[in-house]
């Protein structure tokens, strides 16, 4: 067997992989900011959650209600986190979220749900959420609303 068939070989390969891997990561934000839309209240949230969460940067979330009512969070994480962590963390929200009901989330649950702390409910009941997400500092209560 020639070596040097063997090397060429895998250094193709190689690099067919690593160009594939990179073209996957590149999509990665945009997809997950496409599949997290609907349920952030619209792109523009979305993309805040995804590039703030990676970044570990300051996130600024604002939705409105069908009553026209605006709900408005904010808050740091406390690390950048990979996409795939991004993914999870939101992808675990939107479930807990789910789970109580709530399918169209204003600013304040997806912060509670990210973070940690009280979710009102429609039927003006409150419940309370681990979050998926630590705060800079390490206290969910720190973080602006």
């Amino acid at each position: 067997m020639d070596h040097r068939k063997l090397a060429v070989s895998l250094a193709a390969s190689l690099l067919v992989a690593s160009s594939a891997m990179a073209a996957q990561s590149a999509q990665a934000p945009s997809r997950i900011v496409s599949d997290f839309a609907a349920w952030a209240g619209g792109r523009q949230n979305a993309d805040a959650l995804v590039h703030g969460l990676h970044n570990g940067s300051s996130i600024t979330l604002a939705t409105n209600g069908p009553t026209h009512n605006v709900s408005l969070a904010g808050f740091t994480p406390g690390a950048p986190m990979s996409f795939d962590e991004v993914r999870e963390a939101l992808a675990s929200a939107r479930a807990s979220l789910a789970h109580l009901g709530v399918h169209h989330p204003t600013a304040e649950q997806i912060q509670a749900a990210l973070l940690g702390g009280d979710v009102e409910l429609a039927s003006g009941r409150t419940r309370s959420l681990p979050g998926t997400v630590a705060v800079l500092g390490g206290n969910p209560n720190v973080a602006s609303r």
